[in-house]
């Protein structure tokens, strides 16, 4: 059975607008993308917080890390959004959500528990179970979440080969496999497809990239540049 490949905006996607905001989300609701990619993160005052990087110096003026500053530290210096804020904007435009928990064991070690709280919380709030999935490294904070409420999708990014790929989808009640299409080969998809799990190779950025994604038959791919990707299939599809 032949697999449409569907493609997401990587933290959004790439523009003047500052990643991971809604101002950025905004910039893409007229493509035809199906879900979007983002990141959260613990502050000081325990808000679950929209953004990537685990150092602040590396795009904004403040220093250390989000959980070293309270949400309202954070808004004085750059714009900023709650996962709160971003799932109620994906449920009103019909967006869906990839949303990776950005965790550091030794450092971020007593957020765990407090993160996978809100993150059940706030999914199930908003009811946004069949469109969203939660996805990461850590998989005892996945299964935190997933013990708090089973109704939640969780996807796990995997940076090995496992030798019973479908046994560890199956232990953690994950639905989603995640890696870079590098990181993949055509038996392990085929695998996982026979299992009945979706396979996320990502980044696609290039041309070369979307070829890969498309003969290993994955079925998920996030770009930062996803108006670019969804163009180069609409050539293929035309020619």
């Amino acid at each position: 059975m032949e697999r449409k490949l569907v493609i997401g905006g990587h933290r959004g996607h790439k523009s003047e607008i500052r990643e991971n905001t809604i101002a950025n989300f905004e910039q893409i609701k007229k493509m035809d993308i199906s879900y979007i990619e983002i990141d959260v993160q613990l502050t000081k005052d325990e808000q679950a917080v929209i953004y990537h990087d685990f150092d602040l110096s590396l795009k904004t003026s403040l220093k250390g890390m989000i959980r070293d500053h309270t949400l309202q530290q954070l808004r004085q210096s750059f714009e900023i959004c709650t996962l709160a804020e971003a799932v109620a904007w994906c449920k009103k435009n019909e967006m869906g959500l990839a949303l990776e928990v950005k965790m550091q064991p030794y450092t971020m070690w007593e957020d765990r528990e407090i993160l996978a709280g809100l993150i059940a919380k706030t999914i199930r709030h908003y009811g946004f179970y069949s469109d969203c999935f939660v996805f990461g490294a850590d998989y005892g904070l996945l299964s935190m979440i997933k013990k708090l409420d089973p109704a939640v999708n969780i996807g796990l990014i995997v940076p090995f080969v496992p030798v019973d790929p479908v046994r560890l989808m199956k232990e953690m009640g994950a639905v989603v496999y995640l890696n870079y299409v590098e990181q993949l080969t055509p038996d392990l998809v085929e695998e996982l497809h026979e299992a009945g799990y979706l396979v996320d190779g990502s980044v696609i950025n290039t041309k070369e990239r979307l070829n890969i994604a498309q003969k290993l038959g994955v079925d998920l791919a996030e770009s930062d540049n996803p108006e670019l990707i969804l163009e180069l299939l609409e050539e293929e599809n035309a020619g």
